[in-house]
């Protein structure tokens, strides 16, 4: 037999020095959690699936580890601990008046793709406080997460606060039906403006709703954008939720957390799963949040016990990766903003637009350099190249905080970051391109090969869109050779003027959707790096419009 010396996908070994940080970080957040009065309490590994499915669990059941036991019943390994804490809430402490305040650590475990560069396996310790509905409970929780990542080293990190209320009650306002409203809460969340107009045009959303929708990208900031906030809306439901995060600065500033935190209306994670305030924190050396919580008012409901509930996670693998990035950082390192360009025209036009409001880079132009990072030292920006696929991957990782790259390649990529701003040039089509034979195996929904560059663009439209059932090739080169030689029946791939394809017998036959360049940012860069990037966007729109 094989010795098997390595440890499976998404999952390591730590020991040494390694360990013993983490196990002082452990201990320094642990200290921080009883101090306030939360008591420890330990939940099992794996649990029925029913405790993680539907809005119960935050994790998408794609995403959980399913196996079956001896009796045949699904179990799951736990994602997170919310659900759990809540069963044993409602079967422990059921008679209990008071609020109850539990503490947890443990190992949690998402199964993520592979070659995507992360743990599927992580530390989390939390907290978690039960039967409390008050504003002093959500700012106990924002000041115990606050001082926690202060206690254990970390210098400068944001807190992010939203509130889902905001946004249920101004759909209402408008009369949004709820599957619009899910539509448009996805493209609010990833930030992208002109997605979120094109789908209102789309819809025939008269003009004022448009405006209100469009104005929640802007609403980010301190105790000015919530002041913007109540006046963009006319119900009681939305302003109920401004009005709680007004208290919830006010007695933020009164603790002296007031600078790490600031307010954004936009953030929707978990809609269905958060009932009021949810927030998240931020930090430079990590490509998503370390920290995240909120409140989760409905469900306890799901277990019989209806009781209002507020509590956050501490992801402590990505907040070691926090700190070791903050201990690596020079002074005045972290005050660069980076982008990724993708090499060849986009490039070309991204750096002559950047030039029009007065972002250069004289070291980009010279035709002859091998240096690989360029630098414009009195802006304090960096610029690299890189071939398109790999954009998405180094904005999503914090190694950029801003991308261009092709709207197909963020389609393809899948990747988690905030795609911003149609830069207006490079523009083309994705289509559904064969024979003129092949028309009829379109209408008819027949069993078809389909080749592509872009299978996961080709399986969305045909699976979901068409509902079509097609076999497809993955290519990588001249796609339009796959109908010619007989592998397959159509293509999916970029047309821009279609002279290949009049030149080789195939035509368009469906259109999937237009292209174009797009500006894409990190998620922590645009927390941690927020008025400057916004900045450079609002100059960019203002410059294309």
């Amino acid at each position: 037999m094989k010795q098997l010396l390595h440890t499976p996908d998404g999952v390591r070994d730590i020991y040494g020095a390694e360990y013993a940080k983490k196990l002082g970080v452990e201990d320094t957040i642990h200290q921080m959690f009883v101090s306030y009065g939360y008591e420890d309490i330990q939940t099992p590994s794996f649990e029925y699936f029913d405790l993680f499915s539907g809005d119960i669990g935050t994790t998408d059941t794609n995403g959980l580890y399913k196996f079956t036991d001896n009796d045949g019943r699904t179990m799951v390994l736990r994602s997170d601990f919310t659900p759990s804490i809540a069963r044993c809430v409602a079967k422990y402490f059921i008679e209990d008046e008071k609020p109850v305040r539990l503490t947890y650590k443990g190992n949690a475990y998402v199964n993520t793709a592979s070659l995507q560069g992360k743990l599927k396996e992580n530390t989390q310790m939390g907290v978690e406080l039960i039967g409390e509905g008050s504003v002093e409970s959500d700012v106990e929780v924002i000041r115990l997460a606050c001082e926690s990542l202060k206690e254990c080293g970390l210098k400068k990190f944001k807190l992010c606060i939203g509130n889902v209320e905001f946004f249920k009650g101004l759909c209402e306002e408008l009369s949004i039906d709820a599957s619009t409203e899910l539509t448009l809460r996805d493209y609010v969340s990833i930030k992208s403006f002109f997605d979120i107009k094109d789908y209102m045009d789309s819809i025939g959303l008269d003009k004022n709703a448009c405006d209100k929708i469009l104005a929640i990208n802007d609403l980010v900031g301190g105790m000015s954008c919530l002041d913007k906030a109540y006046e963009l809306v006319n119900n009681e439901r939305s302003r109920a939720a401004v009005n709680r995060l007004k208290e919830i600065y006010k007695a933020a500033s009164e603790c002296g957390i007031s600078d790490h935190i600031f307010f954004d209306l936009g953030m929707l994670s978990k809609y269905n799963y958060y009932t009021g305030m949810i927030f998240k924190g931020y930090a430079i050396g990590n490509g998503d949040a370390i920290v995240k919580g909120g409140r989760y008012d409905n469900l306890l409901g799901q277990f019989g016990k209806a009781s209002p509930a507020v509590g956050f996670v501490v992801i402590v693998d990505d907040l070691m990766n926090a700190l070791k990035k903050q201990e690596s950082l020079k002074d005045g390192d972290d005050g660069y903003l980076t982008f990724a360009l993708t090499k060849g025209r986009l490039a070309s036009k991204t750096l002559e637009l950047l030039e029009k409001i007065g972002i250069t880079c004289e070291e980009m132009k010279d035709k002859d350099t091998r240096k690989l990072i360029f630098v414009n030292e009195e802006l304090k920006l960096k610029f690299f190249l890189s071939k398109g696929p790999d954009v998405p991957t180094y904005v999503e990782y914090g190694a950029a905080d801003i991308g261009v790259v092709g709207k197909d390649t963020i389609m393809e990529e899948g990747r988690r970051v905030y795609e911003v701003l149609d830069l207006g040039f490079g523009k083309c089509r994705m289509c559904v391109c064969g024979p003129h034979e092949a028309k009829e195996l379109l209408k008819h929904h027949e069993m078809i090969r389909v080749c592509s560059k872009y299978p996961v663009i080709a399986k969305d439209y045909f699976h979901n869109k068409k509902h079509q059932t097609v076999d497809i090739i993955k290519l990588n080169g001249s796609v339009e050779l796959g109908p010619i030689v007989e592998l397959g029946d159509v293509i999916v791939d970029i047309v821009e003027t279609g002279s290949t394809l009049r030149e080789n017998g195939l035509e368009v036959l469906e259109e999937i959707c237009d292209l174009s360049a797009r500006m894409i940012v990190n998620q922590v860069s645009m927390q941690m790096h927020g008025d400057r990037i916004r900045e450079i966007i609002s100059k960019l729109r203002n410059c294309e419009g």
